[in-house]
């Protein structure tokens, strides 16, 4: 089953259909028409093996195999059912709600008792096993029950300081505040705003680093600023070149 990212961090609860053989309801799963008798094999006596006695070298040995007569049921129905054909088993499609909890990685397996194939002549079902899939996000990886982001910041937020609107994978924002200064790829931790861990009450990290975004295009006005700025950290200017003609 695939998921998204958020389906992974919230949990989910998501139908799936499925096809299984399911214990017929004419019959009961027995396999027989109703209102008739199943005999038993006359061939393995009711017990489903067949005992045989060779004579060799070493001298005689017995081994036992399944009744190919009645197939080791010990039983031989000689009317079947209508609708099973004997089989005690029809194919059906099933819809299943299943429950998807916060926290669930890519590749791991959800079991659900009781939801698979049903057993030989009304037997117990077996289960069903729910491979997840998580798709891949733009924003947002994941390592371990934390969680890793990339959020671009402007130059001047970088170098005065600056309170952050950080989103957050459950659609929330977080105020956090980045010091004067900061360097692009600086790491800030947010905690316990991971993955719940399923097998316990223990939550990742929020982890992001910030990028400084440079601009590419100035107004004459941020330029004469940045010179003047420049000035004041004894940085030389940038000196415009000279085209062919002296201009």
């Amino acid at each position: 089953m695939e998921i998204t990212f958020e389906e992974s961090f919230l949990g989910i609860k998501k139908e799936v259909v499925i096809t299984r053989n399911e214990t017929c309801t004419t019959c009961g799963g027995n396999g027989a028409r109703p209102g008739t008798v199943i005999d038993k094999c006359g061939v393995c006596g009711g017990t489903g093996q067949v005992r045989q006695v060779q004579n060799t070298i070493l001298g005689q040995m017995q081994t036992t195999r399944t009744c190919s007569n009645c197939g080791g049921t010990g039983k031989v129905i000689k009317q079947p059912c209508d609708d099973c054909k004997g089989r005690g088993k029809v194919r059906k499609q099933a819809k299943i709600m299943v429950t998807i909890p916060a926290g669930i990685d890519n590749g791991q397996t959800i079991v659900l008792r009781g939801e698979g194939e049903s057993g030989s002549r009304g037997g117990e079902k077996g289960d069903l096993y729910i491979v997840i899939k998580v798709k891949k996000n733009s924003i947002y990886t994941r390592s371990g029950n934390d969680v890793f982001c990339t959020i671009p910041i402007t130059f001047t937020q970088a170098t005065l300081g600056a309170n952050l609107e950080i989103p957050m994978v459950d659609g929330a924002k977080e105020i956090f505040n980045i010091p004067e200064g900061t360097q692009t790829d600086t790491k800030f931790t947010i905690r316990n705003r991971g993955f719940k861990n399923i097998n316990s009450s223990g939550q990742g990290n929020f982890i992001f680093k910030v990028q400084v975004q440079v601009p590419k295009r100035l107004s004459k006005e941020q330029r004469d600023l940045l010179n003047e700025l420049a000035k004041t950290m004894n940085e030389q200017p940038p000196i415009k070149k000279k085209n062919i003609f002296g201009f």
